[in-house]
This record gives C-alpha cells, structure tokens and sequence, in this order.
C-alpha cells in the first residue's frame, strides 16, 4: 500500500506539471479531460496505482494541434509488430508515420514498465531508444522540459521544439548496441547475475540483447538485423519489466505495420 501512495503522489505531480506548462501556453499544449473510475474499469487493461491516477486527470494531450499522446489505453494495449513487440506487450502513447512511444506491458503479469520508442524512417530502421523509466516518469519530464523553454525565452516556437525533442527517439545519449547473446553468455556469470542469466536463457543464438539495469534514460538502443537472417527483422522485444532490451530475430515477411505486423 505505501509504493501505491507513492505512485499516486507521483502521478499527481507530474499532472500539476503537465496542467502547469498547458496553463502557460494554451496554443501549443491542450489536455484532454480526465476518465471516472466505471471508465477506466471498462477498458479492461489492469493500471497500476500511478497510471491509473494519472488516467483520472488527463487521458491524453495535443502538442501543436496535430500530435495527440494518449496516456490512457482507452484503445486496449498494441496487437504487436517488429516495433513493438508481442500481441498485448504495449500500451502506445504515440503513433505516426511508422515511429512509434509506447510503454513496456507484461503479457503474464499485466505490469508496467518503461517507456521506448522506435522510428520506422531511414537509418533508424533498427533503431529504438529506452526513453523513461515509467509513464508517470514521461510525463514529469516532458513538462518539466515544456517549462525549463518557456522560463528560458517564454516562446511558444522554443517550446515546441524543446517538446518534440523529448518526444523523439533520435539523439539519445548514450548510444547502446545490441551484444549477441553467445558472446553475453560467454561473459556473465550465472552464479553472480542470475536476473542475466534467466533473459539469456530463453533466446536463440542470432538475438541481440541490451542490459539496461543501470542504464539513465534517455538512451539509444541498435539492434541491427543479423546478415545471415535474410531478409528477416528484429522484432522489439522486453525483458524483466524493461531492464533489458532484446532484438529477437523473426523470418522475412511480405509486409509488417508497427502495430499489427500485418
């Protein structure tokens, strides 16, 4: 019951944040009204405490009119794809033109975890970035930067683009790359890093993995496709809550979306 308090407290500072820099600039920042308990109920996706406060204050916000970022999954959770995962292994904030901000949902124990993001454009094909450690975590730091811009130059064009800064997955630092898992196996050792061992255990040779147990959001992740796949992709996948990221190999396919892989 007490990380339950605090996840509610959280939640209630990150929403005077985000209602804070909404406040300040009307006409770049606009929420959406909060959701009544019966509601959030009939969605069907368990929230933990924090998310679930949050949800009762605002459930989504527009930057610019034109980019909406949904903080409650009225929607369900993602049906799956090479950006996202598994079927139900992610609660999409964002989604557009191939880039996707979705948060890490356990399929078995319905848990959230952290927040990534992934570009479909370019280079950035097998790029994702770990973005926050938690929604709630998101949210506070995007106000806070909304209104670190304003304070600095109170101007609506800085803040926007302080906004999608924070919004995106490129330029993270530091810059991860996938370690092949036969060379991670080679280097840990079971006995002292069981938590690794557990991950490392359940993927095939040609997956790439990325621990991030003590990695400080935001980051950049690489998971490049393996040559010897042939024309497969790295599906995205989650481990242990978002601690550690893993490029599980998947065949070729005729077309995929972010969402459904279809």
């Amino acid at each position: 019951m007490c990380d339950e308090h605090h996840e509610r407290e959280a939640a209630d500072r990150a929403w005077r944040l985000l209602a804070q820099l909404a406040e300040r600039a009307p006409g770049a920042v606009r929420l959406a009204s909060g959701a009544k308990d019966a509601e959030i109920d009939a969605w069907g996706v368990p929230l933990p405490a924090g998310v679930r406060q949050l949800a009762r204050r605002v459930r989504a916000f527009r930057i610019a009119e034109s980019e909406e970022y949904r903080l409650a999954p009225e929607r369900g959770l993602a049906s799956g794809g090479w950006a996202t995962g598994p079927p139900g292994s992610a609660h999409l904030i964002r989604e557009a033109g191939g880039d996707a901000l979705f948060v890490d949902v356990d399929c078995t124990t319905g848990a959230w975890g952290r927040v990534f993001a992934a570009s479909a454009a370019g280079v950035f094909h097998e790029t994702w970035a770990y973005a926050a450690p938690s929604l709630v975590a998101w949210v506070s730091a995007l106000a806070r930067a909304g209104l670190a811009a304003l304070r600095a130059a109170d101007d609506e064009g800085l803040l926007l683009e302080r906004l999608t800064e924070a919004s995106r997955v490129m330029s993270y630092r530091p810059d991860l790359r996938g370690t092949p898992v036969p060379q991670a196996r080679a280097g840990s050792d079971a006995g002292s890093d069981p938590e690794l061992a557990s991950v490392l255990a359940g993927l095939p040779d040609d997956a790439l993995v990325v621990d991030l147990r003590e990695v400080r959001a935001p980051a950049t992740l690489h998971l490049p496709c393996p040559p010897a796949l042939r024309g497969g992709y790295m599906e995205f996948q989650r481990r242990v809550g978002g601690r550690f990221a893993v490029g599980f190999p998947r065949p070729a396919q005729t077309s995929r979306s972010t969402t459904t892989g279809a």
